[in-house]
């Protein structure tokens, strides 16, 4: 593609992003990019981000004027991010919004320039037949896939069935096409390896909380950027894990549910989908009675206390809830589905 080419491809594109600020509101990371877009003559209603306190607020923003947004971050790592939470919070808020104006221009502009606040100087040298622009990025090949990821966590009680449905999901997911990494929770990073192993002995039920939601969130951010490479994660336990587990009174202790639910939504993120595989306890224990022994959180009454506040989360949280006694191969389809649906409602 020749400059001259690229400069149309660009202006047609601020031309659609023109009539759409009509009833959008275009969400911006600061005041540089503000200006920018008023020099390309887009003088519609544009929200600062970043200057005006992140993208919650900028979700609460759109929903309470009713319209709908679009996301125009950088293209740049940190805008990527910034992009995946903003489009988290508004799908919380069920408040529709565009990715694909950002995904064209960065698709179109990343060979020369990383943001926002430099598109107008990158249609002016183009303008002017300018060539040979400097690049301080890596190039976007024409064509090249610009799919989004996504964010999927299993869960359900010991015996359910995640970890054999998560290799299904990879396999089937790889094989149509998509990048998958699995992942799990406690994690076999630094923290979640102490926790694994047991190394720290006698320390208190909400000592232990705390580990695993430190743990969380430092798998978070490697969750964030693993979604916006591109890859779809699927995750084994995530948050509602450690909501169910620890407020269902293990050993006769049990912590307070809103305490545990307030201080991981300070770390974590909002997954795209959470499927809880919901099975009775009696069963699901019959299904890992044959393993050499049993866990601290493996026993009858407990799991059944912890089903129970699994499914009060589901219904809080809107997970989508399965039957795990049901055929593997069925699941991972309806889970499939529920994604590409997911996938279907993010542009319009």
């Amino acid at each position: 593609m020749n400059d001259e080419e690229r400069l149309a491809e660009i202006e047609a594109i601020l031309e659609e992003l023109k009539e759409l600020s009509a009833d959008h509101i275009i969400l911006v990371e600061g005041i540089k990019d503000k200006k920018a877009l008023r020099r390309l003559g887009i003088n519609r209603h544009i929200f600062m981000i970043q200057a005006e306190a992140g993208p919650i607020k900028a979700a609460e923003y759109v929903s309470a004027h009713g319209k709908k947004a679009i996301i125009l971050t950088d293209w740049d790592h940190k805008g990527g991010v910034i992009a995946h939470e903003t489009e988290r919070q508004l799908a919380s808020l069920d408040s529709a919004y565009n990715t694909e104006i950002r995904a064209k221009l960065s698709h179109l502009c990343k060979k020369y320039i990383k943001d926002v606040e430099s598109l107008d100087t990158l249609v002016e040298r183009l303008s002017f037949g300018t060539s040979g622009i400097k690049s301080g990025y890596d190039t976007v090949t024409d064509g090249e896939s610009l799919k989004a990821g996504a964010f999927l966590v299993i869960e359900g009680i010991d015996g359910a069935g995640k970890s054999t449905l998560c290799g299904i999901l990879e396999e089937r997911l790889t094989s149509e096409g998509y990048s998958v990494k699995v992942t799990q929770e406690p994690t076999h990073d630094e923290i979640g390896s102490v926790i694994r192993g047991g190394k720290i002995k006698g320390i208190s039920q909400k000592a232990e909380a705390l580990l695993f939601t430190a743990d969380r969130a430092v798998h978070t951010q490697q969750i964030i950027e693993w979604v916006f490479e591109g890859l779809i994660v699927i995750c084994d336990r995530y948050f509602a894990s450690t909501v169910a587990y620890q407020s269902s009174g293990l050993n006769g202790e049990a912590l307070d549910r809103e305490w545990l639910i307030s201080l991981n939504k300070q770390i974590m993120t909002t997954p795209d989908l959470t499927v809880l595989l919901d099975i009775d306890a009696k069963k699901s224990l019959s299904r890992i009675g044959d393993r050499d022994e049993l866990s601290k959180y493996e026993q009858f009454e407990y799991l059944d206390n912890v089903r129970r506040e699994y499914l009060r989360l589901a219904d809080e949280f809107d997970f989508m809830v399965i039957d795990a006694e049901g055929s593997q191969a069925e699941i991972a389809s309806k889970i499939i589905a529920e994604l590409k649906e997911i996938f279907s409602r993010r542009r319009f």
